[in-house]
């Protein structure tokens, strides 16, 4: 017998033809379930492996009218941190009986809005939003057609699930830990615009804030021009010793290449910090002192509030942080 072309992918009355039985008894051995001779469920197990068969996901979605996917739109796919979000987000989907689906949008409005549109096309049984730059108004319009998360930021509309790190208490650990060092000045390192994202705004104002409660004085640099032109910039006014916060820890490995062609000491001269506690960060000749956000709880707690009954209150998770510390923000003689 012609095994089905694999472009068509074989289906179960190809099984039902090779095992010689009917569909609905392939039905029945390939869920475990029925009435039949142990003979029979193997020759039809042996016939679904002979020819690769494997469940229609989506046609059984169908039939059942309930969709097991999860829908995940990240903004890029050049930060690590998102690596390790999305094992964990697989993790729990995984746990919970959803297979999780992954689309990226790299922060470009129209291909975000497009991306949502290829989601909502899946009828995915929730979505789940790292990083969006959606207006509160568009995320409210979107939550009326399928069931959804915000992760990472904060949202004056109480009616949308959001689970998001505590940026005030990382701000807070960033700012002792600095002062702490001898540093009395705090200069935070933004992406280029082109990577803005909208918690970038309010990591911003909890550092200021931080800051002002310690008596530091603040700035902000926008790295457009990359962080060796960033980092001569917040020299320019003095080449005193200062604290260093990067809004990522790509963009803080980028500052440490930039402070050693500067032939400056991270730690010593330029005291550096940055968020997600990546793989790279805790790499020995990197080193990076960074905000674990706890990949794992936020992922887990988005996953929760996706999933939950319509009529369950709705979730606001806010993960504290942990300020993960290492030699790039330590001084060899911290100054008074």
């Amino acid at each position: 017998m012609t095994v089905p072309d694999r472009e068509t992918h074989a289906t179960q009355q190809d099984v039902a033809a090779r095992a010689g039985v009917s569909r609905g008894l392939v039905s029945l051995a390939l869920k475990g379930e029925g009435r039949m001779s142990e003979q029979t469920r193997r020759r039809i197990l042996d016939a679904a492996r002979d020819l690769d068969y494997h469940p229609n996901a989506a046609a059984a979605e169908l039939a059942a009218r309930r969709s097991r996917r999860l829908a995940v739109i990240l903004p890029y796919l050049d930060n690590p941190f998102f690596d390790r979000l999305l094992r964990r987000l697989r993790h729990h989907a995984r746990a919970a009986g959803y297979l999780l689906i992954v689309l990226v949008s790299d922060l470009e409005e129209q291909l975000e809005q497009a991306t949502v549109d290829d989601v909502l096309s899946m009828r995915p049984a929730g979505l789940i939003l790292p990083g969006t730059s959606m207006s509160q108004s568009e995320l409210l319009a979107l939550s009326e057609q399928v069931p959804l998360c915000v992760l990472d930021r904060a949202l004056d509309e109480p009616s949308i699930p959001t689970v998001r790190l505590d940026e005030a208490d990382a701000a807070a650990q960033i700012t002792d830990h600095l002062a702490d060092q001898g540093f009395r000045r705090m200069v935070f390192f933004s992406p280029a615009r082109s990577r803005f994202e909208s918690l970038l705004n309010e990591r911003r104002e909890a550092c200021r804030a931080a800051s002002a409660g310690r008596g530091l004085d603040f700035a902000e640099i926008v790295c457009d021009d990359g962080a060796g032109q960033a980092l001569a910039m917040a020299r320019a006014t003095s080449t005193e010793p200062f604290g260093a916060v990067a809004y990522n820890d790509v963009l803080g490995i980028d500052l440490i290449a930039a402070v050693l062609s500067a032939r400056l000491a991270p730690g010593s001269d330029i005291g550096i910090v940055s968020y997600d506690n990546s793989s790279l960060a805790a790499r020995q000749e990197i080193s990076l002192t960074s905000v674990d956000q706890s990949p794992d709880r936020l992922a887990e707690a988005s996953v929760a509030a996706v999933l939950a009954p319509a009529d369950a209150p709705v979730a606001h998770v806010t993960v504290p942080a942990t300020l993960v510390v290492r030699s790039s923000s330590l001084r060899t003689s911290p100054q008074d």
